[in-house]
């Protein structure tokens, strides 16, 4: 843990996602947006990914270090997990408790437990508990990091579960083409004309058009070019409606 420890510092957002390139997938043009905006975040991969069909994890580590870099992120670090076989056991919890105290992030960004892939589903689970158990002040009281509350658990918006509504866009017009450079960072994962690798999901030679057709499908929502879409772990509370809908 102490290679962890000495990489995480405070940041405004922290996003936790299973395999080098589930958090740019999910929230890429929002973090890009968040950093122009001057706040700090961090990103924690919770494995190597050593299980994928295509690439090395050797491949995978430099490419999320290249993506790490073209967002602007304060810090990545990745648990070492091993990929699909995620266990919610309290060794989990107790790592990434650590993590959030460090990190101290306002707002917590992590995989919906509605997710299709089984690692996606238990990080869920884990990162909800680490958020609670993080503001208990004896819960892992022995490492000596002090408590910490986030404001708000923050879900990314699954894929492939049409049945989960957001409940929230957040406009990335301006950041959609960086967000798609970001990903082609992920270039082991991707389509590759010529490759003889088989091929997936990430690697069909549709799959970035058709993650471009969502993200300006959820921005027609909300009237602008592009949007990225969240689900809450709890009713976002609103002081001022009035305010609210004159910033828009």
């Amino acid at each position: 843990m102490s290679a962890i420890a000495d990489a995480v510092c405070a940041v405004d957002a922290l996003a936790i996602g299973a395999h080098p390139d589930d958090i740019e997938l999910a929230m890429a043009g929002t973090l890009l947006k968040l950093v122009a905006e001057g706040y700090r975040t961090g990103l924690v991969d919770a494995s190597r990914a050593e299980l994928a069909t295509r690439g090395t994890p050797e491949q995978r580590a430099t490419e999320a270090a290249e993506a790490a870099a073209q967002l602007g992120a304060s810090f990545r670090v990745n648990l070492g997990w091993p990929d699909g076989h995620f266990t919610d056991h309290d060794a989990a919890r107790r790592a990434l408790v650590r993590v959030i105290r460090q990190a101290r992030p306002t707002l917590v960004f992590t995989h919906h437990p509605a997710e299709e892939h089984p690692d996606h589903q238990c990080l869920a689970r884990l990162v909800a508990a680490a958020v609670h158990h993080a503001r208990l002040a004896n819960y892992d009281a022995e490492s000596g990091l002090p408590r910490w509350r986030t404001r708000a658990l923050i879900h990314f918006l699954p894929p492939l579960n049409p049945a989960v509504a957001p409940t929230f866009l957040v406009d990335i017009s301006a950041q959609f083409t960086a967000k798609y450079e970001v990903i082609s960072a992920y270039a082991s994962q991707l389509h590759q004309p010529g490759s003889r690798e088989p091929q997936t999901y990430l690697s069909a030679p549709d799959f970035l058009r058709q993650r471009r057709a969502a993200d300006i499908h959820r921005g027609s929502l909300i009237g602008v070019a592009a949007a990225e879409g969240f689900v809450t772990a709890a009713p976002l509370p609103v002081a001022d409606p009035i305010r609210l809908f004159l910033n828009q």
